[in-house]
């Protein structure tokens, strides 16, 4: 991404086709690093080991 936070801010909000004003896009300028600490983060982890989720099982429905 860009140097500048904000300027990433713009261009996703861009490529989204969400359109920002500057205090909204000052507002989330300020946790871009978090997100991309975030993201960083799950990129590194190697899930080759990971187990499926057990299926969703529906709560059986009470009598009536």
């Amino acid at each position: 991404m860009q140097d500048d936070a904000r300027e990433t801010i713009r261009r996703l909000a861009a490529l989204a086709g969400v359109p920002l004003t500057q205090e909204r896009i000052s507002a989330l300028a300020l946790t871009l690093p978090f997100v991309q600490t975030g993201v960083a983060a799950l990129a590194d982890i190697d899930y080759r080991e990971a187990e499926p989720a057990a299926r969703f099982q529906p709560r059986p429905e009470a009598p009536r």
